[in-house]
């Protein structure tokens, strides 16, 4: 057993052997594609991860910042959030 100070830590660990099981977001385990076997864990559905994107008063680049959340949070950038397995607000 061990804790790992990120997501692709616990994954690298399964999948290099070190470890025989991890958890980790869904995203991250289809990125390993056949390499790891995916649980489904009851009620996880249940659990909500909050990702906050603003532009801070102190960038240095507010027109690329602003860039970067309008395309988030947009049609487009939602769509390819949504196909990576992530839920929208």
């Amino acid at each position: 057993m061990s804790e790992e100070s990120s997501v692709t830590d616990v994954l690298g660990k399964v999948t290099s052997g070190q470890a025989d099981a991890g958890l980790v977001y869904a995203s991250d385990a289809a990125g390993a594609e056949d390499a790891v076997e995916v649980i489904a864990v009851p009620g996880v559905d249940r659990v909500i991860n909050r990702y906050p994107v603003a532009v801070l008063e102190s960038s240095r680049q507010p027109g690329l910042a602003k860039l970067w959340v309008d395309t988030l949070t947009g049609d487009e950038g939602r769509g390819l959030l949504a196909d990576a397995g992530f839920r929208l607000p």
